[in-house]
């Protein structure tokens, strides 16, 4: 069951590949009038993580980058952790490097994104309540879904990993955003091509590109041709 309010988050457990960061994040979580549970690496399987903070805390705050510490990243274990309604939040110094490929693939699932050096008592304690809002689903104006157009403008590849560059003109059709073709069915996949359509779930009212997220695609018709075009 999701937890209704802050006051009812004692424990929050820290998962980090330093326990150096791990107990700096951990004072952090104390100033925010919380208990910090520290997870000591490694962190063995997905479901083992989820299992322990389930059964020795009441929400969470992940690293992203666990370095060889686990078998997935922070982002898959915040979104297995919401999905089991454990409200957790993300935190990664490498926001500009990760937000596109690595956490975008998971983004739709994690409802806090923090910067390491936005990471304050503040914002971790807000971020663990708008984490409960979204687990019982009520979603902020950022993060809520809508179904959205998305205008494909090519291909290309981050680290052996084909992604998807694209516009959401309803977002900002200035602006293009990448994301994992993986986060596309193969049916659909022969659609992302340069000039391409597909519609997708996407949270328009994000102010970020790295706040985005796509999820539920679906084919799109192709566009009209222009009057007196062949």
């Amino acid at each position: 069951m999701a937890r209704a309010t802050i006051a009812q988050l004692r424990r929050v457990a820290i998962v980090d590949d330093s326990l150096k960061d791990a107990d700096l994040m951990g004072e952090l979580v104390r100033e925010a009038g919380l208990e910090p549970v520290i997870i000591k690496p490694p962190f063995g399987e997905i479901e083992q993580l989820v299992g322990q903070i389930r059964s020795d805390a009441d929400g969470a705050v992940c690293d992203h980058r666990l370095r060889g510490m686990a078998h997935f990243s922070g982002a898959q274990a915040v979104a297995s952790l919401v999905q089991s309604a454990i409200p957790a939040i993300l935190v990664t110094q490498y926001i500009d490097i990760d937000a596109d490929v690595s956490i975008r693939r998971w983004r739709h699932q994690v409802p806090v994104l923090l910067s390491r050096d936005d990471a304050d008592p503040d914002r971790i304690k807000a971020g663990l309540e708008d984490c409960v809002r979204e687990i019982e689903g009520s979603y902020l104006p950022g993060r809520r879904p809508r179904r959205a157009l998305i205008q494909i403008d090519g291909r290309s590849d981050e680290s052996g990993e084909e992604v998807v560059e694209a516009r959401i003109p309803s977002w900002n059709p200035n602006i293009v955003v990448r994301f994992p073709l993986s986060l596309i069915p193969e049916n659909l996949q022969e659609k992302a091509v340069q000039g391409g359509f597909l519609f997708a779930m996407v949270n328009i009212g994000a102010e970020t590109p790295e706040e985005l997220y796509f999820r539920d695609f679906e084919a799109a018709p192709d566009p009209e041709p222009e009057e007196g075009v062949a």
